[in-house]
């Protein structure tokens, strides 16, 4: 890989994104998900530090890579692509997998 911002294909086994080497899905950045998950935070989540369990790789959620080409959202860092969180929104729940953050540090508002 060239650089960190090139994006790399996960292994064939991750079944939260399906795509070829010479097809890959496009993404935009954390702040695509922003507004789905101010329902479930009810705060800004972008400048929120998240570090990723895969890497180690501390970021603003901002960076991180957003797929919303899916029954909802797929969150991944940008440093090695690793599924930092899902989220699936229903008309009467949401479904949130945080499993790839080791921590989200939020700043508390004064």
């Amino acid at each position: 890989m060239n650089s960190a911002d090139d994006f790399a294909v996960p292994d064939s086994e991750d079944q939260d994104i399906a795509a070829g080497p010479h097809d890959p899905i496009p993404y935009v950045d954390g702040n695509a998900a922003a507004g789905a998950l101010s329902e479930v935070f009810r705060i800004d989540i972008i400048a929120a530090l998240g570090r990723c369990r895969h890497c180690g790789s501390v970021r603003a959620f901002g960076e991180a890579m957003v797929f919303t080409d899916a029954p909802g959202i797929v969150v991944r860092c940008r440093d090695c692509q690793g599924l930092l969180l899902r989220l699936v929104e229903t008309p009467t729940q949401y479904w949130l997998d945080l499993s790839g953050l080791s921590y989200l540090e939020i700043d508390r508002e004064e």
